[in-house]
C-alpha cells in the first residue's frame, strides 16, 4: 500500500510540475553557439524545385568568405571528385540588438551574444528527379558532412509533410513529432511548416533548438515555411517603436522565393511555388494587418495555375477551432477566393488543434455528418498541431460559420499531429498521424479531367476522437 502511495504522490507531482523545457535558460549550450563550423544548415526552395536547390546555414561571424560543392550522388566512393564549388553569400548579423530607423534596439533575450554569419548559395541547372549530394563550408577546410536530397520529379507520384505549430518545448517534446514524420515518410520530398515554427521569433535560443530538433533532416529534407504570429515580435522600449516585423532570423535563415508582383514586406513570406506540372503551392502571410495586396495576388495566381492540384497554405486558419478564437476578416476576405477557384486544400496552424473538414461542390448543401464515396468536393480545410502547446476545440465546432455547407469531419485535442500527402496523377491522399506513428485520420480524393472531385475514401471513425477528457490530463507547461 506504502508503494502505491508513493507511486501515486509521485505522479500527481510529475502532472502538476511544469515541463523543464528550458532549463538553464541564461546558460548558453554549446549546440547554440556559433563557430568556425557550419551549423543550422537548411534547404529550401527559391526557384524551380526541379532544377535548382537554395541552402543556408550558419557560422561564427569571423568567417566572412565561403562557399559550398554539389555532385551527383553515385554509389562511387569518390563521387566527390565531381563536385562543383558555388561561392556563398554571406550577411554578418548582430543578434542582441536590430537597427530600426538608424536606432539600435537592444534585443533582451540575446543579450551578450556575439554576431553571426549567415551564408547561402543556391544550385542552378540540376537535373530534374536526380539525386544530388551537398555540403557546405564554414572557415577554411572546415566542412559539413554530405547530404543527399533529390530535385523534383517532371512527372509521376510526390509526398511530402505538413506540420503546424511546433513553438513550443521544441527541443524537448517537438523532435519526436518531425523525426516520426520522417519515419513514416522517409520518402518526402518537403516539409511544409504552417507557422509559428518558434514562440519569440527573435530569440536565437529557440531557433537554436528547432535546427536541433530536426538535426540532418532540416539538410536533406528541403523545407517550406509559413510565417506565423510567433514569427513576428514587438521589438523596441518606447510605444513608438512597437511596431511588429518579421523576425530578424527569417530570411537569413531561409532563402525563399521573392514575388515581384509584391510589395518588399511581403518578399520571403508570400510566394507561389510550383512543384510540379501536376502541384502548385501558395503561401500566404496571414499577420499583415491588410490582406487585400495578397488576396489579389492569391486571386491572379490561381487564375493563372494550370496545375491539377492546387494547395494554399496560411498559419491563421480560415474556420478556427481553438476555443475563443476567429479571423472573421481573413474568411471574409480570402474564402471566396479559395471556393471560387476550388482550392484543394488549405493547411492552416495556429489553434493547436486538429480540426478537418469540408466544403462541397454545392457550397449552399445542408450540413452533413461526412462526405462519403462519390461525393463531390469543392476545398478541404485543415488545422493541426505539431508541439505539445494545446488549445482547447471549440464548442460549437464549425456550426455556426457559413457558407451552410462547411462540414466538420474529424477534430482532436491534447495530441501532437503530422500529416502526410502524396499525389499520384488523379490521386490525392491525405493522411494525419499522431506523434506516435498511428493513423488518426485519411483521405483520399480522385480528380478528373474535367476537374471534379470525388471523395473515394474517408477514414474518420477511428481510433476514437481524441479530446482533454480521454488523454493524459492536460497541464499548461511553463516552455
Amino acid at each position: 500500500m506504502r508503494l502505491l502511495a508513493v507511486a501515486a504522490a509521485t505522479v500527481a507531482l510529475l502532472m502538476s510540475a511544469p515541463l523543464a523545457a528550458h532549463e538553464g535558460e541564461h546558460m548558453t549550450p554549446p549546440w547554440q553557439q556559433a563557430s568556425p563550423w557550419p551549423d543550422r544548415i537548411i534547404a529550401t526552395f527559391e526557384s524551380d524545385p526541379a532544377r535548382s536547390l537554395a541552402v543556408s546555414w550558419r557560422t561564427s561571424a569571423d568567417v566572412t568568405s565561403t562557399r559550398a560543392e554539389i555532385a551527383l550522388a553515385l554509389p562511387d566512393a569518390r563521387f566527390d571528385m565531381k563536385a562543383q564549388s558555388e561561392p556563398a553569400q554571406t550577411s554578418i548579423l548582430s543578434l542582441d540588438a536590430v537597427e530600426r530607423a538608424g536606432v539600435k534596439i537592444p534585443i533582451k533575450h540575446n543579450e551578450g551574444m556575439p554576431a553571426v554569419a549567415y551564408h547561402s548559395v543556391r544550385f542552378d541547372g540540376l537535373t530534374p528527379d536526380t539525386l544530388y549530394a551537398y555540403r557546405v563550408m564554414g572557415a577554411d577546410g572546415k566542412w559539413s558532412e554530405w547530404f543527399q536530397t533529390r530535385t523534383a520529379p517532371e512527372s509521376g507520384p510526390v509526398k511530402f509533410v505538413y506540420m503546424g505549430d511546433a513553438q513550443n518545448g521544441i527541443l524537448s517534446h517537438w523532435s519526436r513529432t518531425i523525426r516520426a514524420a520522417f519515419q513514416t515518410a522517409p520518402d518526402a520530398r518537403f516539409m511544409l511548416h504552417a507557422g509559428d515554427l518558434v514562440n519569440r521569433g527573435s530569440r536565437d535560443f529557440e531557433w537554436a533548438e528547432w535546427f536541433k530538433a530536426g538535426g540532418f533532416l532540416h539538410a536533406m529534407v528541403p523545407a517550406v515555411p509559413v510565417a506565423g504570429n510567433h514569427e513576428y515580435e514587438a521589438i523596441g522600449l518606447t510605444e513608438a517603436d512597437r511596431a511588429r516585423a518579421l523576425s530578424f532570423l527569417w530570411r537569413p535563415q531561409f532563402r525563399l522565393p521573392t514575388e515581384a508582383a509584391l510589395p518588399d514586406v511581403l518578399k520571403e513570406t508570400v510566394y507561389a511555388l510550383r512543384y510540379t506540372p501536376d502541384l502548385h503551392l501558395f503561401v500566404l502571410d496571414t499577420n499583415q494587418a491588410d490582406l487585400t495586396v495578397q488576396a489579389q495576388w492569391l486571386d491572379s495566381q490561381l487564375a493563372a495555375s494550370q496545375a491539377r492540384w492546387r494547395i494554399v497554405t496560411m498559419h491563421h486558419p480560415v474556420f478556427s477551432s481553438g476555443k475563443g478564437r476567429d479571423n472573421e476578416k481573413l474568411r471574409t476576405l480570402l474564402l471566396p477566393i479559395l471556393l471560387k477557384h476550388k482550392v484543394d486544400l488549405v493547411l492552416q496552424g495556429h489553434d493547436h488543434t486538429y480540426a478537418r473538414g469540408m466544403v462541397g461542390e454545392d457550397m449552399m448543401a445542408p450540413r452533413r455528418t461526412s462526405f462519403g464515396q462519390g461525393e463531390k468536393l469543392a476545398t478541404m480545410f485543415v488545422n493541426s498541431v505539431s508541439g505539445p502547446k494545446q488549445y482547447e476545440f471549440k464548442a460549437d465546432g464549425w456550426k455556426t460559420y457559413e457558407p451552410a455547407a462547411v462540414n466538420l469531419e474529424r477534430q482532436g485535442e491534447n495530441t501532437q499531429f503530422y500529416q502526410v500527402i502524396s499525389i499520384d496523377g488523379e490521386t490525392l491522399d491525405y493522411t494525419a498521424y499522431t506523434s506516435d506513428g498511428l493513423q488518426y485520420d485519411r483521405v483520399v480524393i480522385e480528380k478528373k479531367q474535367d476537374g471534379i472531385k470525388r471523395v473515394t475514401t474517408n477514414e474518420n471513425t477511428a481510433p476514437p476522437t481524441r479530446t482533454r477528457e480521454n488523454t493524459v490530463p492536460y497541464v499548461s507547461p511553463n516552455f
